[in-house]
């Protein structure tokens, strides 16, 4: 992969996108993202959750449940879109 990460990684990563996962108030839950990883990929999703620890791309939320958010905007961003997943680049602003 161009940018380092696995498959998984990157469905990881792209469902905390769309869901808008983007601030220390807005997690999403472990196991709910768990569930939904293991049905679309053979990878162990802890490998797949120290791979983006490591990379920083996202942080933990430790409240009652575990969550996870972005936590690198531009570096998910830039990853997300060297991968062919639509996202929004930016707003773009006349000088």
């Amino acid at each position: 992969m161009s940018c380092g990460l696995s498959y998984g990684a990157l469905l990881v990563l792209e469902k905390l996108y769309r869901d808008h996962c983007f601030g220390k108030d807005k997690g999403y839950h472990c196991k709910k993202l768990e569930r939904i990883i293991s049905e679309k990929t053979d990878s162990k999703f802890d490998k797949i959750i120290k791979e983006l620890l490591n990379e920083r791309y996202i942080t933990p939320i430790n409240k009652k449940e575990l969550k996870y958010y972005i936590s690198d905007m531009p570096k998910a961003i830039h990853a997300l879109n060297s991968h062919e997943y639509s996202v929004t680049q930016g707003r773009k602003r006349k000088l």
